[in-house]
């Protein structure tokens, strides 16, 4: 045996070790015997035990046209070399574009100078957009919102990664490189995916709206992480994917019935439940119903359902985490309260977590007060908006809390606000003033 050196994307032919859970080692894997740990130079990255992604993606990396994959590493050690793109100055390495490119673009061919490019970003529809991705084999993702076709054809492309949103769409025909999907927005009831192994070894995501989630097909999907849950039954989820193997379900917060159908998922190995309520400990399945279950990640959810399901799976299951147990009272406190998940977070400190729900009530309650005028004056929202950031500052010189997700966050919890005030003109420019005061 020897150790596998990927070369793919950004892999380099070098030994990369991982370090793994003891526990997670596959329970159904059979011991044929050991080998010594042979040397290598350190060892960085963690994970779990491997699934044969890494070698199958470098037996498909070596398939590539030698061309595309030679200019893709080459391009990786110009990192100071710019070039210029419909007239704009872009950097030679660079891995995304958007619309602020394309729009540009009389000749989509003009990319081919962009050997690095891996991702585009578009609300529009441009006719040489897919050919485009049909010929050009390292862009790997997609995410394309308000598509306005009716069939958005991509079988031909080599994308592993698209996210789409439009009402309109009522047919997505997938490549067969495909490893996930992300659906988002207001979607078609006739909205049907249509993929070369029918969902095996792919993950479907989808950003419900009104809790609706369409026949999309994809009878052997093995992944589905649904979000955005208000009210939402769970007995249509092994009807329609009776093959699945991981299954997410994250709240905003919101109410979950028919929990006991989770028991027909025969062949389920993680399940993950966030922000979610409206069952109790028996309603939940129980271990011999669940006999693969090896991953069970539960945070945020009743309390008196999270001790039960925490004693009777700690035997059973090989990673087991649940966290956040909630009462009822907390949960009519934070119902509408977009930091809600900071409380019991191990990065946001409990003292902090409670003066900035403080500082986004203040700001939520000066928002509504200014929105209840027959005139917003968009100048004191963004008054407001400056005592926020400014009030986050403060307590982020005294904590150092404050990092990537906090971030998104604290901008998020006042978009909230704004949308709660049906505050829309004007309102980039609010965000923007966050985002120039911030120390963050």
């Amino acid at each position: 045996m020897t150790y596998l050196l990927p070369n793919q994307y950004y892999y380099n032919n070098e030994v990369c070790p991982c370090w793994a859970p003891y526990n997670c080692f596959p329970p159904r894997a059979k011991l044929i015997g050991n080998m010594g740990i042979r040397r290598f130079k350190q060892c960085n990255r963690y994970g779990n035990w491997p699934d044969g992604t890494l070698q199958k993606g470098n037996e498909s990396w070596n398939k590539l046209p030698k061309d595309q994959t030679s200019a893709f590493k080459k391009a990786l050690t110009q990192t100071r070399k710019t070039i210029l793109i419909a007239g704009k100055k872009v950097s030679k390495c660079i891995s995304g574009i958007g619309d602020d490119i394309l729009k540009s673009l009389s000749d989509f061919s003009e990319l081919d100078n962009l050997p690095a490019l891996g991702r585009i970003i578009t609300y529009e529809d441009y006719p040489q957009l897919i050919p485009f991705l049909e010929r050009r084999y390292l862009v790997r993702e997609l995410i394309w919102d308000n598509c306005t076709r009716r069939v958005v054809d991509l079988s031909l492309t080599h994308l592993t990664n698209l996210e789409i949103s439009g009402e309109s769409i009522e047919s997505i025909l997938l490549p067969s490189s495909i490893r996930s999907l992300t659906l988002r927005g207001k979607l078609s009831p006739a909205l049907r995916v249509h993929s070369q192994n029918d969902g095996f070894f792919m993950v479907l995501r989808v950003e419900l709206q009104n809790d609706f989630l369409p026949d999309v097909g994809l009878k052997r999907l093995t992944n589905l992480v649904l979000s955005n849950i208000r009210n939402f039954s769970l007995k249509i989820i092994p009807a329609r994917f009776p093959g699945l193997i991981w299954l997410g379900l994250t709240g905003k917060p919101g109410h979950i019935h028919d929990v006991a159908e989770i028991s027909k998922l025969h062949e389920i190995e993680t399940l993950t439940m966030h922000d979610l309520f409206g069952f109790s400990a028996d309603d939940f399945p129980r271990p011999k119903d669940l006999p693969e279950l090896r991953n069970l990640w539960i945070e945020s959810i009743p309390a008196e359902a999270g001790k039960a399901i925490k004693k009777v799976f700690k035997a059973t299951t090989q990673d087991l985490s649940v966290l956040k147990l909630r009462s009822d009272d907390w949960l009519q406190e934070n119902m509408n309260n977009p930091l809600r998940h900071w409380d019991g977070s191990e990065f946001v400190p409990k003292s902090m977590y409670t003066k900035s729900l403080a500082l986004w009530k203040e700001a939520r309650r000066r928002v509504l007060e200014e929105a209840n005028n027959e005139g917003i004056d968009i100048s004191i929202i963004k008054s407001i908006a400056v005592d926020y950031v400014e009030g986050f500052n403060k307590l982020d010189h005294r904590s150092n809390f404050i990092d990537t997700v906090e971030r998104e966050d604290i901008i998020n919890a006042f978009e909230y606000i704004l949308n709660e005030a049906n505050i829309h003109q004007d309102r980039d420019e609010v965000l923007q003033i966050i985002d120039e005061k911030r120390n963050w």
